[in-house]
Order: C-alpha cells, then structure tokens, then sequence
C-alpha cells in the first residue's frame, strides 16, 4: 500500500486514521479517489468540505468504531461502500464482539482499497445484482463455524481475529501463515474465480494449471481435513491446502498473489525498490506490467524482510518461496486480472 500524508502538515498518517496524530486535522478516505484528505468544517453540523471538491462529504455511519471512509452529504446513503458490504454487525452491548467485528472491517477495507487499485469491479449484492458481493461477519462465542464464500456470500468467523485462536488453529492445520487478511483475500478469490474465469473462455486453460474444478468437492475438502491429502509439493502448489480441489488451489493462488501485490507495492512506498522498476509493477500499473518483473522485483523484499524477522527473534512474515507451476498459477492470475477489463460483462446484472 502507498504512504498517505496529511495535507496539511505533510507528516505520514495512516490508511485507517481519521485524524492526524501530528497536526490533529480532521481526515477522512475518499475511496473514488483512493486519497486521505483534509476535512474543514460548514455551518451544517457534521458536514464537511474537501478542498478543490465541490461536492460536501459526511463520515460513514460506522466512524464511532473505526471507519475513516466518507460519503457523500447530498445522498441519502449513511454508509459508506465498504461497511454496506456487511450484512450487519454485533450487538454493541458485546464488547468483545464489537471489537473483533472492528478488526474484520478494517482488513476488508484494506482489502478493498487492493480490489480498486487492480480495477476490479465490487458490486454489492441487490435484487438487480444477485452475482454481486457481500460480507457476513460472524461472532459465535464458544461456538464452531466456518469461514467460507458460497454464491457471492463472504462469511469470516470473528474468532479469526483473536491472535491465540488463530494461532491454534494454524499449529494444528500445519499451516505456516494464517492472518486475518489473508482469509478475506482467499474468499474473494473464490468470488472473482466466477467472474474472471467460470463465465469466460479461459476455461481450458485453468484446467491445464489447476485441474478440473467439476471434482467433488466436499469430499475432496474432507479428505483434506482428515489427513488424506498427499504430502504438499511446494513447486505445484503454493499451500498444502491448495492441492486439495481446484476450486481451492485457485483461491489460494489468488490470495498469494494479493499478498505479493500488496507486499511490493508497500516495499515501492518505503523506497525499498530501485526506481527503474518500482514505477511499472505497482499500483495503477500492476496490472499492465509483467508478471516476472512484478515477482523479480519483490523476491529480494520477501528475503529481507524474513531475515529481518530472523534476527528479531521472530517468526518469517512470509514463509513462501514460490517455485515452478506456482509461478505460472500465478502469472494466470495476474492475467486474468489484467485481461477483465477486455471483456463484455463482468457481473451478470451488467
């Protein structure tokens, strides 16, 4: 992600702030423009001008738990598009509850700011757009549940949030990386694997990578989880839980691919790439640049970054290195990305 400064005193602020923790100017996220900006006060309470906007802004709804995301103060919208992507929210009597559900929102926001700098469409699902999206951000204290995407529908347990509880579950799952970002981006894979490829000619060419995503799936996920998936091969798939379907193998490759994205666009903000490439592998450009220059050119971050980690006594941030047909599942992904916007539709309602 790119560093955000406040316009007013030019200090560094961060994507999440809703004033700057120098000056104390009053900030908000223009998510059209992708910008933090300054807001001064009207006469009308709570409405706010931008300067060099005509247009008069309000904060979401949701700005008392956290969203710095405004809306526009002649609509009748109260959220903004992010936090109307979820279908709800706890009980502000749980406290605990609320404070999870504030974490998810702040990831899925990330997330999106991701999703708009590769200009993938996010439609929120309606009656005029049942292909659309939408979050299901679910507590359930002491309860099992499922994280998971079916028909549009995200649903991330709010457990994921709780650092100890993820924790567990990735020692017991074997898995050497599990973050909260890093779900999301997974199920929107899912939802963008319909768009990008179920409802394109680029069928055929999935299933040369991937495999034939018409396998059962419930009882390869099963076999999966009871241990019965062969021992992972790093140089076909990027997690052990991608050999388990297609339809997964794809999901996770995506999620990687957000990650490396993300990853080198940050290292580019923070100087940490050399200027004869940093310009044509990141964020408006990332799409249009080659896949190889994009992953030549975070590989010697990735490797800095864990030995970073190694010497502070901490865990590797990223503890992959991807290898042979993980690169080319990678570099499809990344072509099927750049290639959307090439196509007739996008969502069916369109």
């Amino acid at each position: 992600m790119r560093i955000f400064h406040c316009e007013r005193c030019r200090h560094i602020v961060p994507f999440t702030a809703l004033r700057c923790p120098t000056c104390d100017s009053s900030l908000g996220y223009v998510s059209e423009d992708r910008t933090i900006r300054v807001l001064h006060d009207t006469a009308a309470p709570a409405v706010y001008r931008i300067d060099g906007r005509r247009q008069r802004v309000w904060r979401c709804l949701n700005s008392a738990w956290g969203c710095n995301w405004l809306v526009p103060a002649a609509s009748d919208i109260e959220w903004c598009r992010s936090c109307r992507l979820t279908r709800g929210r706890p009980d502000e009597g749980r406290p605990v509850a609320i404070e999870a559900w504030m974490v998810a929102e702040a990831a899925k926001r990330r997330l999106l700011y991701q999703l708009d700098e590769l200009s993938l469409p996010v439609e929120i699902r309606s009656e005029s757009a049942p292909d659309g999206l939408v979050f299901d951000l679910v507590h359930l204290p002491g309860e099992g549940g499922i994280t998971g995407h079916l028909d549009g529908i995200v649903t991330l347990v709010l457990a994921e949030t709780y650092d100890r509880h993820r924790d567990e579950l990735r020692r017991r799952l074997g898995e050497p990386f599990r973050t909260v970002i890093g779900h999301l981006r997974h199920e929107i894979g899912h939802h963008y694997w319909g768009r990008l490829v179920g409802q394109t000619d680029e069928m055929n060419s999935f299933r040369q990578l991937f495999g034939d995503e018409r396998t059962d799936y419930g009882v390869a996920v099963e076999r999966y989880y009871a241990g019965a998936t062969p021992a992972w091969d790093h140089t076909r798939f990027v997690t052990a839980y991608a050999a388990s379907h297609p339809l997964e193998d794809w999901a996770e490759t995506f999620a990687h691919y957000l990650h490396i994205v993300d990853a080198t666009d940050t290292a580019v903000a923070y100087d940490l790439v050399h200027t004869d490439r940093a310009n044509h592998v990141v964020g408006d450009a990332s799409p249009r640049a080659r896949f190889d220059a994009m992953i030549d050119a975070w590989r010697p971050i990735n490797a800095a970054v864990n030995a970073i980690a190694e010497s502070l006594g901490a865990p590797a941030v990223y503890p992959f290195d991807p290898t042979g047909a993980v690169i080319d599942k990678l570099a499809f992904v990344h072509e099927q990305i750049a290639g959307h916007t090439g196509r007739e539709r996008f969502y069916a309602s369109h």
